[in-house]
């Protein structure tokens, strides 16, 4: 008869309880290495690309540009500086966000600064060098050329988040939705503009202003500034009618923020004759404006306006060959605006 072996019941009850410790230590182990891997993977990987081809803007081809994403539940606005402006790449957590690329940087130009950087709505680009004359705003020289492109309501999903890990682990993008693309149109208008002169011969140098034009523009839309006044421009060049040896032409180009045809537009011309002392100003109010479209959709203007009164003969100084002058000096002392 074999002897029968009690076991004491709090034996089983510690069996139990050391498997139920060792599946609690298993289960928190998986738990802690999932969140490892969901705190690593928080961020997509987002290809940006971008067609400059529209933008008007060829000779920066070799230049970088600036992408500027804003997140929609209002987060810091974040801002990507690429070298090579076609394509850069960015990661972004989960959300949803609006971006905008444009050329250059904003501190890579000369004659633009920048306003509102705290939302796409309010990104606005204004000029740098203005001065007041007579009540009203002038700009002095031509803004830089400026172009740009958005994006709205880009979403970065869950089964984006990780699209960068290896393979066992990456996430999953639905076909195009890690890819944003932009197509930058100009927000610059360039014009040409064409003055018919009597009296060309008495002329040396000629500073213009062209008035009812927006001092600034936003980049979002490429919307003008609600401010308007004048931009200085200078002309030059200067072309004879057949036949004649005081009648003809100047020519001068300037960039402006945008140009309304809607709107009445004149050109005050201030003029410095020959004999380098006379200074004759008149208002130029009879403008024709016409535009071309060129292959890639780039807007141009042509102003056409006939200077009214005849300029004066007087003697030339220092001789008879004392000849237009491209070179406009300053005529008077002028105050610049810094705006804010």
């Amino acid at each position: 008869m074999k002897d029968t072996v009690f076991r004491p019941r709090y034996y089983s009850r510690v069996q139990s309880l050391s498997h139920f410790f060792a599946l609690s230590w298993l289960l928190w182990f998986l738990v802690s290495c999932e969140r490892r891997e969901l705190t690593y993977y928080m961020e997509a990987e987002i290809t940006v690309t971008a067609d400059w081809s529209h933008a008007g803007v060829p000779e920066e081809k070799d230049d970088g540009a600036t992408l500027v994403i804003f997140p929609q539940d209002g987060g810091e606005p974040r801002v990507v500086l690429t070298g090579e402006r076609e394509r850069t790449v960015v990661r972004l957590p989960r959300g949803t966000y609006d971006a905008i690329l444009f050329n250059r940087s904003f501190t890579d130009f000369s004659n633009l600064l920048f306003t509102g950087k705290e939302s796409l709505e309010s990104l606005e680009a204004y000029a740098k060098e203005v001065v007041t004359r007579a009540d009203t705003r002038v700009i002095v020289s031509s803004p830089d050329k400026l172009a740009s492109a958005t994006v709205r309501n880009f979403k970065v999903t869950d089964d984006m988040l990780g699209n960068y890990a290896p393979p066992a682990s990456r996430g999953a993008c639905p076909e195009g939705a890690c890819k944003m693309h932009f197509t930058p149109t100009p927000l610059t208008r360039h014009i040409w503009v064409t003055l018919n002169v009597k009296g060309l011969h008495n002329v040396r140098e000629v500073r213009c202003t062209l008035n009812g034009v927006p001092l600034s523009v936003f980049l979002h839309d490429g919307r003008a500034g609600e401010e308007l006044g004048g931009q200085q421009f200078t002309v030059g060049n200067p072309v004879f009618a057949e036949g004649s040896f005081t009648d003809g032409r100047l020519t001068g180009e300037l960039d402006v923020f945008g140009f309304d045809r809607s709107l009445s537009h004149s050109i005050a011309l201030k003029a410095l004759l020959v004999d380098g002392k006379t200074v004759v100003e008149q208002m130029l109010t009879d403008i024709t404006v016409e535009e071309e479209t060129d292959s890639a959709g780039n807007i141009t203007l042509f102003i056409d306006a006939s200077v009214p009164e005849t300029f004066p003969d007087v003697k030339p100084e220092g001789g008879s060959d004392s000849g237009f002058d491209v070179d406009v000096d300053e005529w008077e002392d002028e105050e610049v605006d810094v705006p804010v």
